[in-house]
């Protein structure tokens, strides 16, 4: 293999190279015969401080510097395709001129990726990266707060003009005034993916591109109001769209969402919101809310596919509203509660009547069994998932489903499914297949039956059908 060409053997070898830091790349190519020319001639750089880590983090900082220092004095290749450097520790004063030298070698060697971790002492890191690129593609800026937590982000001397950049991923912690918000959108117009972490953004930011795709927030806080009306939010061709934890109030979301004609995508996880949600859009394919504290959710969306929700919610009483969601039928539609509690559901769901998949979990009826406290009639209805219910609930909700093929039943991680005393759990099973003509197969999983002529005593994995009861597996 080492009478191979120079640039054939330096191809196979950096097909490697994403699964090894920088460092162990040379110390492999050094210690391979005839690999020992290779390493000045890598187009991915790869230096973290963690893998100097001794008990004595002086040394392992200067180990760390000289090393750095060393292989970019020593690099040969025209071009950097993308550039990592974590250095989260390395926040002394000395090093600070030395960490931009390094990124601005990156940056005159045209990469195309640039992930940087560094100290958030250098604050001028955003505008400094974008300016002096004509090549970069991608960048992700994870700044550690030394210091304070309430410097505020302004706009530095020099512009934002990018017209590469199509991926942006910032965690600052810290406040961005709405100026910067507004410039780091606007100044690069291929921008198709924004991530943002742990940033406030200050005062009421103007939010327009005709290219962005993705845009997420992440424990981030929005304050000020985004008014449609004046035109401030205009994102034409945005297709998905997360929350995913900070303080972001609900009239934010909503704002921002009515400025996403092609939302296809919206995610929304540990937020509470304390007022009416109502959405209304015409695109949209997949809604998600995770850990939400959530009174009231009204949602008309004809193109809707897919809604998954995950609790808790705000009270005992939560009210969802569907529209006439027509898609619904290749849908996998589920409803779960995640909290230990239990809690009466008052809500109209019509909506599901069209939906083939249905999940259901960890709701249990605290009233009366007989009387569940909703009723559907889903005749396209082909497979039922059912987590944390009693079986004369499930036996009930069975009757409006004559399309019905397959039930799954499986406990959450409190509870296992129960049967009344008087009923044997093989006579059970074997009821709902009775019951519903055209189901196939129940299946329940990880139950509990104690049950002595079967001998049958623990957790369990069973297949049913009209034929015969299999037990699957014992777990």
């Amino acid at each position: 293999m080492k009478n191979l060409p120079h640039d054939l053997l330096l191809h196979i070898f950096e097909l490697s190279l994403p699964l090894m830091k920088t460092r162990a790349a040379v110390q492999t190519c050094i210690l391979i015969k005839g690999w020992n020319h290779l390493w000045p001639y890598f187009s991915g750089l790869d230096f973290d401080l963690s893998e100097f880590n001794t008990r004595d983090p002086e040394q392992d900082e200067q180990k760390f510097f000289h090393f750095v220092t060393r292989m970019l004095e020593c690099h040969r290749a025209a071009k950097v395709n993308k550039f990592r450097l974590s250095c989260v520790n390395f926040c002394k004063k000395k090093y600070a001129l030395t960490i931009e030298k390094w990124i601005m070698y990156a940056l005159q060697h045209q990469v195309k990726v640039l992930e940087l971790t560094v100290c958030s002492g250098i604050r001028n890191l955003i505008t400094q990266c974008i300016a002096a690129s004509n090549s970069l593609e991608e960048l992700h800026l994870h700044l550690n707060e030394c210091g304070r937590h309430d410097r505020i982000l302004s706009m530095p001397d020099v512009s934002i003009n990018s017209h590469t950049l199509q991926k942006l991923h910032l965690h600052i912690p810290g406040m961005m005034c709405g100026d910067l918000f507004t410039n780091l959108i606007s100044g690069c117009p291929l921008l198709k993916d924004l991530w943002l972490e742990s940033v406030t953004v200050l005062s009421s930011a103007i939010i327009r591109s005709e290219n962005l795709e993705h845009l997420t927030f992440k424990n981030c806080k929005l304050t000020g109001r985004y008014e449609t009306e004046t035109k401030k939010i205009n994102l034409p061709r945005l297709h998905k769209l997360s929350f995913l934890g900070g303080n972001i109030l609900c009239h934010c979301i909503l704002e921002l969402i009515s400025g996403c004609p092609l939302l296809e995508d919206l995610w929304v996880e540990s937020l509470d919101m304390q007022f009416e949600f109502i959405i209304s859009l015409e695109k949209l394919q997949n809604l998600t809310f995770k850990n939400c504290k959530c009174w009231k959710i009204s949602i008309e969306a004809p193109s809707l596919v897919s809604f998954y929700f995950v609790g808790p919610v705000a009270t005992g009483i939560f009210d969802l509203k569907l529209g006439s969601l027509s898609s619904f039928t290749t849908a996998n539609s589920s409803l779960r509660h995640s909290g230990s509690e239990s809690y009466i559901l008052n809500y109209n769901l019509e909506g599901l009547s069209y939906a083939k998949h249905l999940e259901l979990c960890a709701y249990k009826v605290a009233a009366n069994l007989q009387s569940p406290p909703y009723h559907l009639t889903l005749y396209n209805l082909q497979s039922l998932s059912f987590c944390g219910h009693c079986f004369k609930y499930i036996f009930a909700m069975c009757k409006d489903m004559p399309n019905l093929e397959k039930i799954t039943l499986w406990p959450n991680c409190q509870h296992s499914l129960w049967f009344p005393k008087s009923i044997k759990w093989d006579d059970a099973l074997f009821g709902l297949l009775i019951r519903c003509k055209k189901l196939k197969e129940v299946e329940v999983v990880a139950a509990r039956f104690i049950d002595q002529e079967k001998q049958l005593d623990g957790l369990c994995k069973i297949k049913m059908s009209k034929i015969n009861c299999h037990i699957q597996e014992i777990l």
